[in-house]
């Protein structure tokens, strides 16, 4: 049976890692200065970090027409057997459920849709490993079952630098931000099935990164082989040296680096460092 990968763009995957496993990904919009923008397509991450620093208003986002997964699904079919669509978490968007309602118009097909309750390389992570899951010929069953197995075991922690955006946006309180810009209070939090929580309040950078570090080994054993990836937006110099400390610590993962895309970056504004964990399948 061959089976197709389907993602969306808050997946934060490479050209590269898309092209070398066929993964077929659906874009978000971001709206800036009251323009329209195909996440991934129209705007790459590196322009969407270059523009925030000269707009006043709130990016915003929303998850894609119905009729992109149609296509996508019609094109795939002529071409695969099955279809696995593995999203970014319903609890931070209805994407999830758009590629659902897109599946159910093709009811003779097998089109298993999945909310991977996570989101940038927690979801690539998981994307990865199907897709090469499917290229060993491992059964389709057992690839959904696998992926939703670790649809629970992801573990994300982001260090974000200011607290603007998620004010910006509705996600954080007035009083939050107000503390951030003046006394400097820096927020550590934490994605864990597809919830938001608030891990630690810092009161410097250097000091977020030490906790957000602590706390990741707290969640992966050292000798982990796990898929490991380090996020930033806007951050890449921390990241790289954040990324050699990783690479020491976990000798045995798989560690990747990537600048997070307009999505997230939307919400948490620029300068956040993330480390995210995927255990191997």
């Amino acid at each position: 049976m061959k089976i197709g990968i389907v993602t969306d763009s808050t997946a934060d995957l490479s050209p590269e890692m898309v092209e070398k496993y066929h993964i077929e990904v659906i874009p978000l919009q971001v709206s800036l200065d009251n323009k329209s923008y195909r996440d991934g397509v129209d705007l790459t991450s590196q322009q969407f970090y270059e523009k925030l620093t000269h707009t006043k208003g709130q990016p915003t986002t929303s998850q894609p027409a119905p009729g992109l997964f149609i296509e996508c699904y019609k094109r795939l079919l002529k071409k695969v057997d099955a279809i696995i669509s593995i999203h970014l978490t319903v609890h931070l968007s209805g994407t999830v459920r758009t590629a659902q309602m897109a599946s159910e118009m093709f009811p003779e097909a097998d089109i298993r849709v999945i909310d991977s309750q996570s989101t940038t390389m927690g979801l690539g992570s998981m994307v990865i490993e199907a897709a090469r899951a499917a290229q060993d010929g491992i059964r389709f069953e057992q690839i959904v079952g696998l992926i939703h197995d670790l649809s629970e075991r992801v573990r994300l922690f982001v260090a974000l630098d200011t607290l603007e955006f998620l004010q910006r946006g509705g996600r954080a309180s007035r009083l939050q931000s107000f503390l951030s810009s003046v006394l400097q209070i820096k927020l550590l939090i934490k994605l864990l099935h597809g919830e938001v929580a608030m891990v630690a309040k810092v009161r410097s950078r250097q000091q977020s990164i030490r906790v957000l570090v602590e706390e990741f080994k707290a969640q992966v054993p050292l000798d982990s082989k796990a898929i490991i990836s380090v996020i930033h937006t806007a951050a890449e110099n921390e990241a790289l040296k954040l990324k050699d400390l990783i690479q020491e610590t976990f000798c045995n993962a798989e560690v990747f680096i990537a600048q997070a895309g307009p999505v997230l970056g939307t919400h948490v504004g620029p300068g956040a460092l993330a480390l995210v964990s995927v255990p191997r399948m």
